[in-house]
């Protein structure tokens, strides 16, 4: 028996494990009769059960046709399931299998999803619908120096961390699977072998470092992750194995014990969770069972003193949560904004911008890297307003195809909070080239977008913010992960490409900070 019958027979045993799991339940099924609703009605019951209902105008008839609708079948039981699953790596498609998370019996009738997909089809612009008309960026940083660290390979950039304490910035590789560090002079200084591409990092006071590695970067749910301790003599220590694609972790203390634990965002693809582990013992402790939690704030949120727990969730039910807490390590769950699924929700941040003393919300949207690859109008940088009862409401919104993060930072140091955007799925035809954008703020959330020309010549996924040469302002460091070469063998590059720009924030020098 060769490989391939042999994960055939696999999948055909796991599937009928599943059948026999649900025997009782399967005999008493009933075909789904014909409804009289019409495709929008049933859209909007069925889609808009797992998640905000997506009009048609999201996305464009073919996007719809071969890219979102045959994912949908397989959560309503009408695709071909066992083509999906064999198209995976077998650990996946046992893990897939074992979770039950696609039914094994048509929920509606097929002539029902047929009036979905007509619904869709009919009501889709035959391409995507264009940005709203918007201030064109200048071409020019004002009050920045940028440098740059050159790649003698094509750049496959995984994170970029500033470590001020040290003027030291951490760099992240994904090819060779190690974090370079540099001086404030770009010069190489240290270098650290890892297993897998990097996703976050923290630095201890005793010069040790806390790793979370990713395991498989690309869309998966294989559980290779992993989170490593580097001691100063660069031994490694494993703190936790096997999880789920992680992106993401905040150190606080969640159960008032007066120790640090660890909140971890478990992305995955199909599945992931949001799990805070205890320090000491590291027993988890599940807040979310769900996929695409991307970031995780904690902050007290309704000033009893208390950490609580701010999530952006980016995969199906996009949204931001808050999860309060209760004491003792208890909290309690609350959806802060919903957007339809395939807005592609990227980066959070809490940042108060009218100076009314309650945390706003800095959200981008732009992850294209999904069934619905396209320019996408309604991508790019917002904020949302908390009317001091953590109610949100939009209050400003830039187009910016691709938005991938924003961090903002009194960057001109004139006393309010300006903003630092890049986007990693840019339009190549839109000029200037708005991989990045830095908005100033000139009051009022009102802001004026810039960029440098320089800004093309990289492919931005990965961005910091902090003062790295300590002298009293904001420096931003982006990196750079050319995802057309990601797969290239050699990983050489016919034309010097920068691994990482840092633009050098000079105004704590004109200030006489330092």
């Amino acid at each position: 028996m060769n490989k391939i019958t042999l994960f055939i027979a696999s999948v055909l045993l796991i599937l009928g494990l599943n059948h026999c799991e649900k025997k009782q339940v399967s005999e008493n099924y009933t075909p789904p009769k014909p409804t009289n609703l019409s495709g929008e009605e049933l859209a909007k019951s069925y889609c808009g059960s797992c998640h905000q209902f997506p009009s048609p105008d999201l996305l464009d008839k073919k996007t719809w046709e071969y890219g979102v609708l045959p994912k949908m079948a397989l959560r309503l039981g009408m695709g071909d399931l066992m083509q999906h699953l064999t198209s995976m790596d077998y650990e996946e498609m046992m893990t897939l299998s074992m979770a039950n998370i696609f039914p094994d019996k048509p929920v509606l009738a097929q002539e029902d999803w047929q009036k979905i997909i007509g619904y869709y089809l009919k009501n889709a612009p035959e391409n995507p619908l264009p940005q709203a008309k918007k201030q064109s960026p200048h071409i020019g940083l004002k009050g920045f120096v940028q440098k740059t660290i050159w790649s003698p390979n094509v750049p496959l950039v995984t994170l970029v961390k500033f470590r001020p304490e040290q003027q030291l910035l951490y760099v992240g590789l994904r090819r060779d699977n190690r974090i370079d560090v540099y001086n404030t002079s770009q010069k190489r200084v240290d270098s650290l072998a890892i297993k897998s591409p990097v996703s976050d990092v923290f630095f201890g006071k005793d010069n040790s470092l806390q790793l979370l590695t990713m395991g498989i970067m690309d869309p998966n749910d294989q559980k290779k992750g992993q989170l490593m301790q580097v001691n100063s003599t660069k031994q490694q220590q494993l703190v936790l194995d096997s999880l789920r694609r992680p992106v993401q972790m905040t150190l606080a203390d969640l159960n008032q014990d007066g120790k640090e634990d660890k909140l971890i965002c478990h992305f995955g693809n199909e599945l992931g969770k949001l799990t805070w582990y205890e320090a000491g013992s590291n027993t988890a402790h599940i807040l979310k069972e769900m996929p695409g939690a991307r970031v995780a704030i904690v902050q007290d949120m309704n000033g009893d003193k208390l950490p609580d727990i701010v999530v952006l969730m980016t995969q199906a039910r996009e949204s931001v949560v808050v999860f309060m807490n209760k004491g003792k390590g208890v909290f309690d769950e609350q959806e802060l904004l919903s957007f339809p699924p395939v807005y592609g929700s990227s980066y959070l941040q809490l940042v108060d911008f009218n100076k009314d003393g309650f945390l706003d919300l800095l959200y981008t949207n732009g992850d294209n890297a999904d069934l619905s690859i396209s320019l996408k109008r309604y991508h790019g940088v917002r904020i949302f307003l908390n009317n001091q009862h953590n109610q949100f409401k939009e209050a400003y919104f830039y187009p910016m195809y691709g938005a991938s993060k924003a961090m903002a930072a009194d960057f001109d140091m004139d006393g309010d909070m300006d903003i630092a955007a890049i986007s990693f799925f840019i339009d190549p035809k839109q000029k200037p080239n708005e991989g990045f954008l830095y908005f100033e703020n000139k009051g009022n959330l009102t802001f004026a977008p810039s960029t440098f020309k320089e800004a093309a010549s990289g492919s931005w996924m990965v961005m910091d913010v902090a003062d790295m040469d300590a002298d009293g302002d904001q420096d931003i460091v982006l990196g750079s992960f050319m995802l057309n070469r990601r797969n290239d063998a050699t990983g050489k590059s016919k034309q010097k490409m920068p691994a990482a720009i840092i633009l050098e924030n000079k105004r704590g020098h004109f200030t006489g900070m330092r």
